[in-house]
């Protein structure tokens, strides 16, 4: 079968690395000493950095434009509702820049909000700051939030039209037939 490149190695560590960490982070988020905690947060927030650092060189191409919800919201429903014509896309599809774009702010407001928690945690004097508390509390809100994305991602991934691309995040690389039909205005390498 022949494949084409969807995702480079390098964007295959910063997803995983981002993912499994963001994952670890809620495993450790209720540990007594925060130790651990605050090391994965590290690690969580280095991908981010590497992350939007290839965006600043290479360009921001899945970051979501004006029209992508309206867009997004029609390509979502032809997944359930049978004959929903949808427009021809490129590489990625508008909902996928929608939730990518959603995701990008999360995690930073998760990574700086998390930042400011250590301070919460080792200077029990500044918790009645309300610039800590806020973020203390934003902190909160936003890593909830992050879990409720990542169980909708996975959610719309199992989904029949988009389980083509499970194996792109494992191997970079999607069937030219998928490309073809599913991304017939993207300019792939053939």
């Amino acid at each position: 079968m022949k494949t084409v490149i969807r995702h480079t190695l390098l964007t295959r560590i910063e997803h995983w690395g981002t993912a499994l960490s963001g994952i670890m982070l809620y495993g450790t988020h209720e540990m007594q000493d925060k130790s651990l905690h605050i090391c994965i947060g590290i690690a969580f927030s280095l991908f981010l950095l590497l992350h939007i650092i290839r965006h600043l060189v290479i360009g921001f191409d899945a970051l979501m434009r004006i029209s992508d919800i309206k867009e997004g919201l029609h390509v979502v429903k032809s997944f359930f509702v049978k004959n929903t014509d949808v427009a021809p896309q490129g590489k990625f599809l508008p909902e996928q820049r929608v939730v990518y774009t959603f995701c990008g702010i999360l995690c930073i407001l998760v990574a700086v909000s998390g930042t400011a928690n250590i301070f919460y945690y080792y200077y029990p004097d500044l918790r009645s700051n309300l610039v800590i508390l806020g973020l203390w509390y934003m902190h909160h809100v936003t890593a909830a939030l992050f879990v409720a994305f990542f169980v909708v991602h996975i959610f719309f991934l199992l989904l029949k039209p988009n389980r083509y691309l499970i194996p792109s995040m494992f191997t970079g690389r999607i069937s030219l037939k998928a490309a073809q039909e599913k991304h017939p205005k993207w300019n792939y390498e053939k």
